[in-house]
């Protein structure tokens, strides 16, 4: 039934009569029931006033930040040309400026580069008389292209001595590299070979180090000297013997004999070897290219650049709110929808019924 024919058809009624008309007129008027509804909220204002607002407070609060942080900071010139200068001068001591603690400190880190380095290798003689763990570490520049010929140089070398490479771990990433070699070169021959080896390039540090090994071999002689005795003794023994349990002991005792007279004499050689045989461990580099001086920004430069680094950060917590509160926002929307929904239903079901 639509709402022009339930209108006629109020209209057919017969009128109220005269007495409920007064008492109808006589009654208070009702009060207003409190009713909450949810505010009606124009989406497409809302975001013409809020987005605006809300990049201005962003690039507001990030220009902010960037003035003060760049106010905070009061760089200094550290760099080596200013000390230099400053102590070319002779205007300042050490601890009576403020770059008297920095001054120190760029001297302590640049000593190793600016110190002495030797231009050759100094191979420490080795004993003649006595065996000895000779031990050489050497780093030495070389040219750009200069690397390959040089490791391969190095390889020759050792070689013509009388002994062999042990390792060799070339490297050459673009135009810089580096090399690392193990060379075992006789002892007897071990200090002619370092100053060979110097002379392939530059050398800017260099470590020897000899450790005494007569000692050592002279005590496991003495015990395979020992066990030798106690060898043939033992068999002797067991030639004579006839008892069957005096038997197994003793061929017990000579064959742990035996196994300690193996034990030492591979010892004795190993420590021959060490002491006849010196290691010399090379290192090839390439110089490295030159350190680019830091450009020092400009107060306008440092303050753009700490207003864009806060830009960045307000960004990434937005996209984290949006990412945590979005599916909220989106549960919250539906459900709203949904009541609408139901609501307009249901008035439109009691209007169809009545």
């Amino acid at each position: 039934m639509t709402t022009d024919a339930i209108l006629a058809e109020l209209r057919t009624l017969p009128g109220a009569p005269e007495s409920l008309r007064e008492r109808v007129r006589s009654l208070r008027e009702p009060q207003p029931r409190f009713a909450w509804t949810l505010p009606r909220i124009d989406v497409r204002r809302v975001l013409l006033v809020a987005a605006p607002a809300v990049v201005a407070l962003g690039v507001g609060a990030a220009a902010l930040h960037g003035v003060l942080a760049d106010g905070s900071k009061n760089p200094q010139p550290l760099g080596l040309e200013a000390v230099q200068r400053g102590n070319a001068a002779g205007s300042t001591k050490p601890g009576q400026s403020v770059f008297g603690v920095h001054e120190r400190a760029l001297r302590q880190s640049f000593a190793p580069q600016t110190g002495a380095i030797p231009q050759r290798a100094d191979a420490l003689p080795p004993s003649a008389t006595r065996l000895n763990k000779y031990n050489a570490w050497l780093r030495v520049r070389v040219g750009d292209d200069r690397l390959a010929k040089v490791t391969t140089r190095a390889m020759e070398i050792a070689r013509g001595y009388g002994g062999y490479v042990a390792s060799v771990d070339m490297n050459t990433p673009g135009k810089s590299g580096a090399a690392s070699l193990v060379l075992r070169v006789p002892v007897t021959k071990v200090e002619d070979a370092v100053l060979r080896l110097g002379k392939l390039g530059e050398v800017t540090a260099q470590r020897v180090r000899i450790q005494d090994l007569q000692r050592q071999a002279n005590v496991l002689q003495r015990d395979i000297l020992k066990l030798r005795t106690t060898i043939a003794t033992l068999q002797r023994k067991l030639a004579r013997s006839h008892s069957t349990e005096e038997r197994l002991r003793l061929q017990y005792q000579l064959d742990q004999a035996k196994q300690s007279l193996a034990q030492k004499t591979k010892s004795r050689a190993a420590t021959v070897r060490e002491g006849t045989l010196a290691t010399v461990s090379m290192t090839f580099f390439t110089p490295q290219p030159a350190a680019v001086t830091p450009h020092h920004q400009g107060r306008l430069d440092r303050t753009v650049s700490n207003a864009g680094e806060f830009l960045v950060r307000e960004l990434s917590w937005l996209l984290y709110a949006l990412i945590v509160v979005g599916p909220i926002a989106l549960l919250a929307a539906a459900v709203v929808f949904a009541v609408r929904t139901g609501r307009r239903r249901s008035d439109a079901r009691l209007l169809e019924s009545a």
